[in-house]
């Protein structure tokens, strides 16, 4: 993948998703925890789901799609590479 860029950001959400994974609280455990609220801890664990879902997506879409992209760009110049020489 040439944009390193891209691919870095791509990792980087892929280790945030597996944090947010990490960090997931049960709402059946913190129903009986020091918080007040059951709505509090179902919200946050919502949260976590959903941010986990977007950086994870984010990150294998992004990787996916720059490794097809670099593969077809290094076909497309071996093709053209092969057409040169026979063209000679």
């Amino acid at each position: 993948m040439k944009n390193n860029t891209l691919a870095m950001l791509a990792i980087i959400s892929l280790v945030i998703s597996v944090g947010l994974v990490i960090s997931y609280i049960d709402p059946a455990v913190c129903a009986g925890s020091q918080i007040e609220d059951l709505s509090t801890c179902s919200n946050t664990a919502n949260q976590h789901i959903w941010g986990f879902l977007g950086f994870f997506l984010f990150g294998a879409i992004t990787l996916v799609v720059g490794t097809i992209r670099n593969r077809i760009q290094l076909r497309r110049e071996r093709d053209e590479q092969l057409i040169a020489r026979y063209q000679k």
